[in-house]
């Protein structure tokens, strides 16, 4: 996508619809809206809170103003930002624009009390889900526009030496605390929520407390098929990128900063980078074929980036011999 066209779509196409459908049945049905409107809805889809009308627009069409303005801000930047900034903020911004605009626009028209306003699944799914579209288009459209390169780069090491043949198979291990001692927090608090407040909200806070413990150990291999990262001490969830995916493999100094922090950070699909950060320091990136970029934090990575760069030497001459 063009660069004028992504700043474009990014400082028009999508703030202009999503305030339109945040503002305009809000404002066309305001004489037929309770005195009081609902804003916060239970577990179970009935309102269990209010607010005064002016309060409610000034709220909702502020956040959704903040979020759109997200987008509006990196559309109009011209300098280049680092690699994951455009899309973090865009797709964060979008969605929370996406997410006020919905509550702005549920259906309280004709109700003589906000305690009787509800909110079904088939009305949830939507909101969120086209919530979650819109972030993603925002995401997409702005790792299009031109970043800055920030990471330092090592001198390639030269490609291994490789017999006709000869298989090479590369395996380190790294492992961090900061996970797992964010993940022990999360779980107590779950804990704590589960005893006072709603059962799903505990569940919730148990649920991520166990997706951070995977980010405690990553095991990065290395040979002919490709690179494959897996998570965890169990080895799961995994990430390969097939050989066939590669063009070219280099050392870095990853920074977290120009990563959007720690974690997995980004996604292949959507922003054209991703990156699994554990700490800052030596890691290996892998330039995609596409344009896209893939990258993670390891310890010595001058074995695996000539393992790599050989076997991709290797795979380019069986398909021109």
């Amino acid at each position: 996508m063009k660069e004028k066209t992504s700043r474009t779509v990014l400082g028009l196409f999508i703030p202009v619809p999503v305030a339109a459908i945040g503002l305009v049945p809000y404002l066309a049905y305001r004489s037929d809206l309770p005195d009081r409107i609902a804003s916060h809805f239970g577990f179970s889809g009935r309102a269990d809170g209010s607010m005064a009308p002016e309060v409610f627009l000034a709220v909702f069409g502020g956040l959704m103003a903040v979020g759109l303005a997200g987008c509006v801000t990196v559309a109009l930047i011209r300098r280049r930002l680092q690699p994951m900034v455009a899309p973090s903020v865009s797709s964060v911004g979008a969605f929370l624009g996406s997410i006020s605009a919905g509550i702005l626009a549920i259906g309280q028209r004709g109700l003589e009390q906000w305690q009787d306003a509800t909110i079904s699944p088939g009305t949830l799914v939507p909101w969120v889900g086209g919530s979650l579209i819109v972030a993603g288009l925002a995401a997409w459209v702005a790792s299009s526009l031109p970043f800055d390169e920030g990471s330092k780069t090592e001198a390639p090491p030269a490609a291994m030496e490789l017999a006709p043949g000869e298989r090479v198979f590369w395996s380190a291990t790294l492992s961090a605390r900061w996970p797992l001692v964010l993940g022990l927090a999360i779980l107590l608090v779950g804990l704590v929520l589960l005893l006072i407040t709603e059962l799903w909200i505990g569940l919730v806070m148990l649920g991520i407390s166990i997706l951070m413990s995977f980010f405690g150990r990553i095991r990065v291999t290395a040979d002919q098929s490709g690179l494959v990262v897996r998570y965890g001490f169990l080895g799961w969830p995994r990430r390969s990128i097939p050989i066939r995916r590669i063009a070219s493999v280099r050392a870095v100094d990853i920074r977290p900063t120009e990563w959007g922090g720690w974690g997995y950070r980004g996604s292949l699909a959507i922003m054209r980078r991703a990156a699994v950060v554990l700490r800052a320091g030596p890691g290996i990136r892998l330039d995609l074929r596409g344009g896209k970029v893939f990258a993670v934090t390891i310890d010595d990575p001058d074995d695996p980036v000539r393992l790599l760069n050989a076997e991709i030497s290797r795979l380019a001459t069986l398909e021109t011999g």
